[in-house]
């Protein structure tokens, strides 16, 4: 038990103190840190162990030409999307959690409902990596279909544990793949390789109320069944 307490312990924290944050400060994360963290993100299961996983890392002027890139792909309608996306793929639930969501955050960011150029000014911000001095894009092969996507996801998911562990913030965006050839363009990344989604990371902006907001999480009741599972407890010793 004195073993196991701990490592749990901290594995509650590193999960916990894991969120979306959408405003940075500009300081960079050293380059050794990174490759850190990198380096244990490679530890994400996969099918087979085959890993994926293709990582674009982007910084300095490169970060800024594609931000650029991508808000001129943005306000002239340019999308390119390697994965299908549409709204029949959410449930009513789904529906009303990402309404309320967005509620949540607007709200912090003083933003009106019938504000459609505040709200849109904000939209663009996520092209922009919310002021992120960097950005992770994460592709896939051109044969790699949905379910490969299933491993990219819980790599994303570790290298940004990964990032919590060393006090770094991040953010992933899945708006980053509706612009799959504006991305490939800019990093001269190979045309058939697939983009799934992004990841700006840096240092949070703590004073900001956008990274202040409390963000619920639905009930094991409305998530989870459990099948012939026993009811037993853990002892208070």
């Amino acid at each position: 038990m004195s073993t196991t307490m701990p490592m749990r312990n901290l594995a509650e924290q590193l999960i916990r103190s894991r969120r979306s944050v959408r405003a940075f400060r500009p300081d960079p994360v050293p380059r050794d840190d990174l490759e850190a963290m990198l380096t244990l993100a490679r530890y994400a299961p996969s099918n087979a162990n085959m890993q994926p996983w293709l990582v674009e890392v982007v910084a300095g002027a490169t970060r800024d030409r594609l931000s650029e890139a991508l808000v001129s792909a943005m306000t002239e309608g340019r999308y390119s999307i390697d994965f299908h996306n549409s709204d029949e793929m959410y449930t009513d639930s789904h529906s009303q959690r990402r309404e309320a969501m967005g509620e949540r955050l607007y709200e912090a960011l003083g933003i009106a409902r019938d504000d459609t150029e505040g709200r849109n000014a904000w939209y663009l911000d996520n092209l922009r990596f919310f002021g992120a001095p960097h950005a992770v894009l994460l592709f896939m092969s051109p044969k790699a279909n949905e379910r490969m996507a299933n491993d990219v996801g819980m790599y994303g998911q570790t290298l940004m544990l990964a990032m919590a562990a060393h006090g770094v913030s991040s953010c992933p965006q899945a708006i980053l793949g509706f612009f799959a050839d504006t991305v490939r363009e800019v990093l001269g990344v190979p045309a058939d390789n697939r983009l799934l989604f992004g990841i700006s990371f840096g240092y949070a902006d703590d004073a900001s109320p956008v990274n202040n907001i409390d963000m619920p999480r639905v009930p094991l009741s409305e998530s989870t069944r459990w099948h012939d599972y026993p009811v037993n407890r853990r002892s208070a010793s």
